[in-house]
């Protein structure tokens, strides 16, 4: 079964919470169960390419990314995590990752103002990441609202890539905070959806919530015990019946294998 990770943040390489420490641990337990794994991260100026071992797939780079008007290149680059097996892909591109913070300039504590194109940029990439790839997924598990555009994109503007056509999608909620709200037109447009999205479905006081769109086009959701009554009317209101699971790292690896299989019916 092929299983495609779509964060911002995986240990060791990038950390914004500890979601950072469950992809380190949980995708490489998977891999060893026989699952084949694919990770997809943005490449920030904080992950140092020499200290991490960083190595560009040259027949990946240059894979061509529409944002809004422009069209922006992408280098493709893998290292490997610590002591394991499982590979992770870096996609990289100086105007949009090339600076001292993830998300928030680490001087001023603030979001940085061209966040909405950055993520553009990254959901975006993460997909035709996958299609030049030639590698089709089983499914796409999408964490936290930095990855809340893959659903809507795969649901609109890349419905008939024949790669997705059996492509089911999980989205995973860790933390009851939630900083995926933006100009919501902006954002939009960025992205350029078919004509008839009804971009204005999603907007809510003329702004989208990334999390909220994320669990809209999303076949499952999963998260914990701890975040049921933080999102309990979002899930109402979106009539979404989570998915729990947690405990120790050996457990949650096992119930997401568990999970897998049943979702998509395969053993293996």
């Amino acid at each position: 079964m092929k299983i495609l990770y779509a964060a911002a943040e995986i240990a060791p390489f990038a950390r914004m919470t500890y979601t950072a420490d469950l992809l380190r641990f949980l995708p490489a337990s998977l891999q060893d169960q026989g699952f084949e794994i694919r990770i997809l991260l943005p490449k920030f100026g904080t992950i140092n390419d020499r200290r991490n071992r960083l190595h560009e797939v040259i027949r990946l780079s240059g894979i061509e990314v529409e944002v809004g008007d422009d069209i922006d290149t992408m280098k493709i680059k893998v290292a490997s995590i610590p002591n394991a097996k499982l590979q992770v892909y870096f996609l990289d591109n100086d105007k949009y990752f090339k600076r001292k913070g993830m998300f928030e300039n680490p001087k001023t504590e603030e979001f940085y103002d061209d966040n909405d194109e950055r993520l553009a940029f990254y959901n975006k990439g993460v997909l035709e990441t996958v299609i030049n790839l030639g590698w089709k997924p089983d499914i796409i598990h999408c964490h936290d609202w930095p990855a809340g555009l893959i659903p809507l994109l795969v649901r609109t503007k890349y419905k008939n890539e024949d790669i997705f056509q059996d492509t089911q999608i999980v989205y995973n909620l860790h933390h009851s905070e939630n900083k995926g709200h933006f100009e919501g037109t902006n954002i939009l447009d960025l992205l350029g959806l078919p004509e008839e999205v009804d971009v204005d479905s999603y907007l809510e006081d003329g702004k989208i919530d990334l999390l909220k769109t994320g669990l809209k086009h999303s076949d499952h959701v999963v998260t914990g015990n701890h975040l049921k009554d933080q999102f309990d009317d979002l899930f109402k209101e979106l009539n979404i019946n989570p998915t729990k699971i947690q405990g120790s790292p050996e457990d949650v690896s096992k119930k997401f294998a568990d999970y897998y299989r049943q979702i998509t019916g395969k053993d293996e």
